[in-house]
Protein backbone atom coordinates (compact mmCIF):
# COMPACT_ATOMS: atom_id res chain seq x y z
CA UNK A 1 0.00 0.00 0.00
CA UNK A 2 2.62 2.47 1.03
CA UNK A 3 4.60 1.77 -2.59
CA UNK A 4 0.99 2.54 -4.44
CA UNK A 5 0.95 5.95 -2.37
CA UNK A 6 4.63 6.97 -3.12
CA UNK A 7 4.35 5.69 -6.44
CA UNK A 8 1.11 7.66 -7.27
CA UNK A 9 2.96 10.99 -5.41
CA UNK A 10 6.47 10.29 -7.23
CA UNK A 11 4.06 10.19 -10.07
CA UNK A 12 2.68 13.49 -10.35
CA UNK A 13 5.36 15.57 -8.13
CA UNK A 14 8.62 13.97 -9.65
CA UNK A 15 7.38 15.32 -13.31
CA UNK A 16 7.07 18.86 -11.36
CA UNK A 17 10.06 19.05 -9.78
CA UNK A 18 11.94 18.20 -12.79
CA UNK A 19 9.77 20.44 -14.74
CA UNK A 20 10.84 23.32 -12.05
CA UNK A 21 14.92 22.80 -12.33
CA UNK A 22 14.99 22.49 -15.97
CA UNK A 23 12.63 26.03 -16.39
CA UNK A 24 15.76 27.26 -13.50
CA UNK A 25 18.33 25.90 -15.68
CA UNK A 26 17.21 27.60 -18.86
CA UNK A 27 17.18 30.74 -17.59
CA UNK A 28 20.16 30.59 -16.04
CA UNK A 29 21.50 29.87 -20.11
CA UNK A 30 19.45 32.83 -21.02
CA UNK A 31 20.92 35.08 -18.70
CA UNK A 32 24.24 33.90 -19.31
CA UNK A 33 23.52 34.59 -22.65
CA UNK A 34 22.10 38.12 -21.94
CA UNK A 35 25.84 39.17 -20.64
CA UNK A 36 27.35 38.03 -23.25
CA UNK A 37 25.08 40.00 -25.53
CA UNK A 38 25.80 43.02 -23.69
CA UNK A 39 29.59 42.83 -23.86
CA UNK A 40 29.68 41.94 -26.98
CA UNK A 41 27.62 45.18 -27.79
CA UNK A 42 29.75 47.64 -25.20
CA UNK A 43 32.99 46.20 -27.66
CA UNK A 44 31.45 46.63 -31.10
CA UNK A 45 30.23 49.85 -29.70
CA UNK A 46 33.56 50.93 -28.45
CA UNK A 47 35.36 49.19 -31.60
CA UNK A 48 33.00 51.92 -33.62
CA UNK A 49 34.05 54.98 -31.28
CA UNK A 50 37.46 54.09 -31.94
CA UNK A 51 36.97 53.82 -35.73
CA UNK A 52 35.17 56.45 -36.23
CA UNK A 53 37.86 58.63 -34.18
CA UNK A 54 40.83 57.66 -36.52
CA UNK A 55 38.31 58.25 -39.34
CA UNK A 56 38.40 62.03 -37.95
CA UNK A 57 41.87 62.23 -37.64
CA UNK A 58 42.66 60.92 -41.16
CA UNK A 59 40.44 63.49 -42.66
CA UNK A 60 41.97 66.47 -40.49
CA UNK A 61 45.19 65.09 -41.87
CA UNK A 62 44.27 64.67 -45.22
CA UNK A 63 42.61 68.58 -44.95
CA UNK A 64 46.06 69.39 -43.75
CA UNK A 65 47.92 68.81 -46.37
CA UNK A 66 45.61 69.66 -48.98
CA UNK A 67 45.19 72.80 -47.65
CA UNK A 68 48.85 73.52 -46.15
CA UNK A 69 50.00 75.98 -48.94
CA UNK A 70 53.44 77.72 -48.83
CA UNK A 71 53.26 77.40 -44.56
CA UNK A 72 55.39 74.01 -45.31
CA UNK A 73 57.87 75.18 -47.84
CA UNK A 74 58.56 78.23 -45.62
CA UNK A 75 59.23 76.72 -42.10
CA UNK A 76 61.44 73.54 -43.98
CA UNK A 77 63.16 76.57 -45.41
CA UNK A 78 64.07 78.25 -42.49
CA UNK A 79 64.89 74.65 -40.18
CA UNK A 80 67.50 73.81 -43.12
CA UNK A 81 69.33 77.33 -43.21
CA UNK A 82 71.57 76.56 -40.06
CA UNK A 83 72.17 72.61 -41.80
CA UNK A 84 73.06 74.57 -44.75
CA UNK A 85 75.44 76.98 -43.20
CA UNK A 86 77.13 74.26 -40.88
CA UNK A 87 78.65 73.13 -44.44
CA UNK A 88 80.11 76.03 -45.38
CA UNK A 89 83.31 76.86 -43.10
CA UNK A 90 83.02 80.82 -43.25
CA UNK A 91 79.63 80.75 -41.63
CA UNK A 92 80.02 77.67 -39.31
CA UNK A 93 80.96 80.61 -36.74
CA UNK A 94 77.45 82.45 -37.27
CA UNK A 95 75.31 79.25 -36.87
CA UNK A 96 77.29 78.54 -32.78
CA UNK A 97 76.47 82.19 -32.51
CA UNK A 98 73.12 81.75 -33.45
CA UNK A 99 72.57 78.89 -31.56
CA UNK A 100 73.86 80.24 -28.75
CA UNK A 101 71.56 83.36 -29.02
CA UNK A 102 68.67 80.69 -28.94
CA UNK A 103 69.79 79.18 -25.81
CA UNK A 104 69.48 82.16 -24.16
CA UNK A 105 65.93 82.84 -24.78
CA UNK A 106 63.06 82.30 -22.41
CA UNK A 107 62.17 78.63 -22.18
CA UNK A 108 58.49 79.37 -22.84
CA UNK A 109 59.35 80.80 -25.84
CA UNK A 110 61.46 77.79 -27.39
CA UNK A 111 58.29 75.76 -26.27
CA UNK A 112 56.21 78.03 -28.10
CA UNK A 113 58.71 77.90 -31.64
CA UNK A 114 58.26 73.70 -31.02
CA UNK A 115 54.28 74.02 -30.27
CA UNK A 116 54.33 75.95 -33.93
CA UNK A 117 56.47 73.66 -35.76
CA UNK A 118 54.50 70.97 -34.60
CA UNK A 119 51.32 72.09 -35.22
CA UNK A 120 51.95 73.42 -38.69
CA UNK A 121 53.55 69.80 -39.56
CA UNK A 122 50.37 68.00 -38.11
CA UNK A 123 52.13 66.51 -35.31
CA UNK A 124 49.43 65.26 -32.55
CA UNK A 125 51.21 63.54 -30.39
CA UNK A 126 48.94 64.12 -27.44
CA UNK A 127 46.02 62.08 -29.83
CA UNK A 128 48.16 58.81 -30.49
CA UNK A 129 47.92 55.76 -27.67
CA UNK A 130 51.02 53.99 -26.83
CA UNK A 131 50.33 50.46 -27.49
Amino acid sequence: MWSSVVGALLGKVAPKVADYYIAKQEKKFELKLKKIDVAIAREEAKQKRISESEARDDGWERAQIANSGWKDEYVLIILSIPLVLSFIPWTVAYVQMGFAALAQTPEWYRWLILLIFTAIYGIRVWRRKIT
